[in-house]
């Protein structure tokens, strides 16, 4: 699970876990289980007072006092009853706060509303057959903070669903605000393995805490510096790779001049060294062609048509398939695909796919080509008809000077530098490129890349 899930469940189920908690003491433990209703209770209470009062004015005046002496001590706390000699019928003593409602209790007065004890409370005044009467106050209700805990108890279920919802959105929050900073840091960390070295996470961490702040600028610093330290090694290839090319140049001539000679004992060691210094040729070539992120860009002040280019390249390149008795397959797309570009960097990205593809089929072999329009961007796809790459090294084939195991010796041909070009040319054009095995033929290049807007 990510950290962001067990952050959220983690402060969910302790917020859940602390509300049942405190309901339950409050609710249960010191109020009782709430399933238990009194037996008489609101309208329910009232009804019955009112009808034995009139039970004792018609019939026993006796009757009142008999039935509340049999109501439970609950009950009897809410009632209190006075006779003609101002004693309470059950010898209780009457709430001080009791007395102004019973006092305003007369013949012409028979029933008042008052507050005893901040409870609201009717008292009625009941005349009887042997000339007594009986004053008597029923605290008809709770006050209004026993209203407000009545009403928590008895909407136990919603109160709960809706602290447990508030509690799940503020636990969201709360965990979205913790691991959005690493998914951050994530984020950056995966960009800067695939390559993006100009890439920095301060910006978006401004604002966080203090740790995460310094966690953000040793990053940017880290990454500060491999960008550097890239960019210098970059360059000492590029540096030393110019310089080879002197010393590689005097040796064609010298051996130039040793086959004028023409000594046919040394012709197959002259062609040995030949074949050596082509090589060396090709590879300097390579490194040199090899574009190099960052500053230095330059901007794509140029326009190709995407059709007429590859229609063109799979042309001059048919000599070449056709040493090893293969054939191009293309496809174009009906619509003009013009696309942004610099010189002839894309030209050459595009030609070392093409090779590759040619080297990589068997003889007898075929390579499709299909170039497809979507919406603002146009795909190039090549498809070779060999065995394909391992699906773990998919990835891999696009650093520089890497080859599968299978095409590691020098005879096949190449130094794993044209996927390695073609990557980073097409990304600085602001496109894309990736490997799969196709499933029928055998290893397939697709490249996508911006349109320029008149081309949709």
């Amino acid at each position: 699970m990510s950290l962001f899930g067990r952050v959220f469940i983690g402060a969910w189920l302790t917020a859940v876990i602390m509300v049942l908690v405190a309901v339950y003491i409050t609710h249960f433990r010191e109020f009782g289980d709430p399933r238990q209703k009194d037996r008489w209770e609101g309208p329910e209470l009232f009804r019955e007072v009112t009808h034995n009062l009139r039970m004792a004015r018609r019939h026993d005046p006796d009757h009142f006092r008999h039935w509340l002496e049999d109501q439970p001590a609950k009950t009897q706390r809410r009632i209190f009853a006075v006779d003609r000699r101002g004693e309470e019928i059950l010898n209780r003593p009457v709430p001080p706060s009791m007395a102004p409602l019973l006092e305003s209790l007369s013949f012409r007065n028979r029933e008042s509303h008052a507050l005893v004890d901040k409870k609201p409370s009717v008292g009625f005044f009941v005349p009887q057959r042997d000339g007594e009467s009986l004053r008597v106050v029923f605290i008809a209700g709770k006050s209004k903070e026993e209203l407000l805990l009545r009403f928590i108890l008895r909407n136990f279920w919603p109160i709960l669903v809706l602290a447990t919802l508030a509690s799940g959105l503020a636990c969201y929050l709360l965990a979205r605000y913790l691991s959005k900073p690493l998914d951050n840091l994530r984020t950056a960390t995966r960009r800067v393995a695939a390559g993006d070295l100009s890439y920095r996470v301060s910006p978006i961490l401004r604002g966080h805490s203090r740790e995460l702040g310094e966690l953000a600028a040793d990053f940017d610093s880290m990454t500060a510096q491999l960008q550097e330290s890239m960019a210098e090694q970059r360059r000492l290839i590029k540096d030393v790779s110019h310089e080879l090319r002197s010393p590689l140049a005097r040796l064609q001539v010298a051996l130039g001049i040793a086959r004028q000679k023409n000594v046919q004992a040394l012709d197959p060691e002259l062609d040995k060294i030949g074949k050596a210094a082509d090589y060396l040729e090709d590879i300097i070539g390579d490194i040199l062609s090899l574009p190099v992120s960052g500053g230095d860009e330059r901007a794509l002040d140029d326009v190709v048509e995407i059709n007429s280019l590859l229609t063109a390249l799979t042309d001059d390149l048919k000599e070449e398939a056709a040493a090893k008795q293969a054939h191009f397959a293309v496809r174009t797309d009906d619509r003009e695909l013009l696309v942004a570009t610099r010189g002839s960097s894309l030209t050459a990205a595009l030609e070392n796919i093409l090779r590759n593809a040619i080297k990589y089929s068997p003889v007898g072999g075929h390579i499709d080509v299909v170039i497809r329009h979507q919406g603002e961007r146009c795909q190039i796809q090549v498809t070779d008809s060999g065995d394909g790459v391992p699906e773990a090294e998919l990835e891999a084939i696009f650093r520089p000077f890497y080859r599968t195991d299978e095409a590691r010796s020098r005879e096949s041909g190449g130094f794993g530098l044209g996927l390695a070009i073609a990557q980073r040319t097409v990304a600085q054009h602001n496109g894309s490129i990736q490997a799969f095995n196709a499933p029928i033929a055998g290893l397939a290049v697709c490249v996508t890349l911006p349109l320029l807007e008149t081309s949709f």
